[in-house]
């Protein structure tokens, strides 16, 4: 599964609201997603370069005027699910082979990470900093991530979440600042946060 960039994500995901979503709630999505980029926060901009800001708040932008007009969102539907096209998913591609070597469990301080685990959970990035002895303190100020951001997202408050753009770049710099494997991190959170909202 690879990360998709924001020209690869439907006006949908942009959003991050499904398909059946109502005006109401594209409205919401739009206005909580033009919310996160407006404020001069640190956190964004040690995620994203200049250029990447002003590519997603006109993805933003442009989403937001597609899918609250009914001709135009009717259009874009057809166009774009109705030709044989599948909408992006965050389904798991392929897995290329690993090496025997790579296979091996990694450590980091006594904690043994399996590198074929396909799910980090909350509570396995929490239990990964208690074990190396670091304070969520310490995280936020070495990333600029929130306090509360990060209580949520090792407590799995999903709902209180960032959307996922910025999600994303929230659990790499978790990962990075612990000395894990960033992508790993990431898609197997993602997959574990997709999972538990279908149950």
């Amino acid at each position: 599964m690879s990360l998709k960039g924001i020209k690869d994500q439907t006006y949908y995901e942009v959003l991050e609201v499904s398909r059946a979503a109502t005006p109401k709630e594209i409205q919401r999505a739009y206005e909580r997603a033009r919310e996160t980029f407006a404020v001069d926060s640190p956190a964004i901009y040690s995620l994203f370069s200049d250029a990447e800001v002003k590519e997603i708040r006109e993805a933003v932008e442009e989403a937001r005027r597609i899918l609250t007009d009914e001709e135009l969102r009717r259009s874009y539907d057809q166009s774009y699910f109705q030709i044989g096209i599948e909408p992006p998913t965050e389904a798991p591609s392929e897995t290329p082979e690993i090496s025997e070597e790579k296979k091996a469990s990694l450590a980091f301080s006594g904690l043994l990470f399996n590198t074929e685990k396909e799910t980090y959970r909350g509570k396995d990035l929490k239990e990964a900093r208690e074990r190396m002895g670091v304070e969520r303190q310490a995280i936020s100020g070495k990333t600029k991530i929130s306090m509360k951001t990060l209580e949520w997202i090792e407590e799995e408050v999903f709902e209180a979440l960032p959307p996922l753009v910025y999600l994303k770049g929230f659990l790499k710099n978790y990962a990075q600042s612990l000395g894990l494997d960033p992508q790993k991190v990431v898609e197997g959170y993602v997959r574990s946060m997709e999972e538990s909202r279908k149950k």
